[in-house]
């Protein structure tokens, strides 16, 4: 939840900074924040754990967080780095009117794996109120 607040506090002092910039760099903290193992943190990066989520429901989003990390380290030995490489940002408007409905971007990231592998990750996000979440 830390990670949130202070990207938060980004949002708010950074208007010279572009949402491509701010969805990409957010990206890269909520997977660092899973490779740091704060399992409960990424799951509330999620725009999904925003509304109200039934308490088994986010158990078992924490627990699929677990795993994959888990298998990250079976199968590469792990993650090493999370680097951010671009973001493109998309609003979406209902058909047939001029009003936003919601801004989506499309943020990419890169794992650099301890058996010296990479994988570029596409990571979709949204903003909900100035803050960039996982979607």
């Amino acid at each position: 939840m830390g990670v949130i607040f202070s990207l938060m506090g980004i949002a708010a002092c950074s208007s010279d900074v572009s949402q491509e910039q701010r969805a990409m760099t957010t990206a890269k903290k909520y997977y660092e924040q899973l490779v740091a193992g704060d399992y409960e943190g990424f799951v509330e990066s999620t725009v999904i754990s925003q509304d109200s989520l039934p308490a088994d429901y986010k158990e078992q989003l924490v627990l699929n967080a677990k795993m994959y990390m888990e298998r990250m380290q079976d199968e590469h030995h792990g993650i090493r780095s999370v680097k951010a490489i671009r973001a493109q940002v998309d609003t979406l408007k209902a058909p047939g009117s001029d009003e936003i409905e919601a801004v989506t971007a499309r943020a990419y990231i890169s794992l650099g794996f301890a058996d010296s592998t990479k994988e570029e990750v596409l990571v979709p996000m949204v903003l909900k109120d100035d803050v960039w979440y996982l979607r």
